[in-house]
């Protein structure tokens, strides 16, 4: 008969994205920096959990906030799954720019080094009752100003004036400065000496839309696909040469050339450059969907006239069915045997880390039932070695000795000592057993 199984208790604690599915989605920085404040301990303290998750190190100098968690690379991977497996909550990625690796380049994400912040959405969150947070949008230097208040991005405190005080600190409470410790809110208002650019707000719009569809994507964004889109834009409103394309954005041709016949991908700025030369969001662009693009100028246009060379090849995204993968998680669940997570994401030729990220909680039920069945397991190595513990520390006694690890490895057979983990401790439960058995002895007698 099957066991039913439970959700496990989250390590740490369950809290809430704030924004989804809006373009003021937050930042993985502000749901870590929250994280750590509701537990009442340091960043560094949070992130040496996080790391220990996945059995890393995290060295006496680390700075967690250099490693990029919100962008697009590999550091972004892991800490988004590594909260999602701790906290168990679900998608955590989503408030990072990942949905969109596949289409802007490693380099291509431009991060901001010193947390910029707009002071009227701290002062609007603390109005509506909500906990300030940090915008996922301020995360990229694309975006320099606040395209809901209208006014410039800012990395001063307005009361000790201090630069980079948004996060950079071992304790931090988002929405409050880390040198000073007053709130960073302050009320929208007209700033007659910052003069805020039309294309700088077209760039904070259109980033906000594009986060603002990550929660509803369903599909891994392509490659090909956008490069499909951008053939598409070539073909017909450049007459299929590249090279006037090249010119229109101001980039040269064999960067163009680098990204059909090799591995390179656009920039998220040259991106946002095709989209605003040409017509089109980039949210559009970066999905390919142009299906209601029209160029600005209708005329016969010519077919992309592409070398005779053979195109390498690009690894199309792999298509996830994670309704059949959770089927498959609750199979692994009511194996004979319990397997680890790592070796369940083998099998479905997946990483620990997705899975922690889109079937959170039978990803953790196999966790738990894997630490479970090492804990049994360990249990019954030391009960099989018990007895001979026993006499060998008996002996040991009786010929005067001190029972050390080098006497004990020396009267029990390898087999029997090797499987026993913590071997010191057991032999100390062991001497305080024979201790007890010996008090209760001579007390009847």
């Amino acid at each position: 008969m099957s066991q039913i199984q439970r959700n496990p208790r989250s390590t740490l604690h369950a809290l809430i994205p704030y924004g989804k599915g809006t373009s003021e989605v937050e930042s993985l920085v502000s749901y870590f920096c929250r994280l750590a404040a509701s537990h009442s301990v340091s960043t560094l303290v949070l992130s040496r959990t996080i790391a220990e998750h996945f059995e890393q190190i995290v060295a006496a100098g680390f700075d967690w906030h250099e490693r990029q968690i919100a962008g697009i690379r590999e550091s972004a991977f892991t800490w988004s799954a590594g909260l999602s497996a701790l906290t168990s909550v679900q998608g955590l990625d989503r408030l990072t720019f990942l949905p969109w690796r596949e289409v802007i380049s490693q380099n291509g994400l431009s991060i901001v080094k010193r947390g910029q912040f707009c002071s009227a959405c701290f002062a609007e969150d603390i109005e509506c009752g909500r906990q300030p947070y940090f915008r996922l949008a301020w995360e990229s230097a694309e975006v320099s100003v606040c395209s809901k208040h209208g006014q410039r991005l800012t990395r001063h405190c307005q009361h000790c004036g201090k630069d980079n005080v948004r996060h950079a600190a071992a304790f931090v409470v988002p929405g409050w400065c880390t040198h000073c410790g007053v709130p960073l809110a302050k009320a929208k208002e007209y700033q007659a000496d910052v003069a805020i650019e039309p294309d700088e707000l077209w760039r904070a719009r259109q980033v906000g839309e594009l986060l603002a569809s990550q929660e509803s994507i369903t599909a891994e964004v392509s490659r090909n696909t956008y490069l499909a889109g951008i053939t598409r834009i070539i073909t017909e409103l450049h007459k299929g040469h590249s090279a006037s394309f090249a010119r229109r954005i101001g980039i040269a041709k064999s960067t163009v050339h680098h990204w059909f016949k090799g591995d390179g991908t656009p920039t998220l700025a040259i991106s946002m450059k095709i989209a605003a030369h040409h017509g089109t969001s980039l949210k559009q662009l970066l999905t390919g969907d142009l299906s209601d693009w029209q160029p600005p100028m209708i005329q016969k246009q010519l077919v992309l006239q592409l070398s005779s060379a053979v195109p390498k090849p690009h690894k199309t995204p792999r298509e996830i069915d994670w309704l059949e993968i959770e089927k498959q998680l609750s199979t692994f669940l009511l194996l004979p045997t319990p397997i680890s997570v790592l070796e369940a994401a083998r099998r479905l030729d997946l990483e620990a880390r997705q899975l922690y990220l889109r079937a959170n909680k039978t990803t953790r039920q196999l966790g738990e039932r894997w630490k479970t069945y090492l804990k049994r397991r360990q249990e019954s190595k030391v009960i099989a070695a018990w007895p001979y513990l026993e006499v060998a520390c008996l002996d040991l006694w009786a010929e005067g000795k001190a029972v050390t690890r080098r006497e004990i490895v020396a009267r029990v057979p390898e087999e029997i000592l090797s499987p026993v983990a913590n071997l010191l401790n057991v032999l100390k439960e062991v001497q305080a057993h024979l201790q007890r058995t010996g008090e209760n002895e001579n007390t009847h007698t």
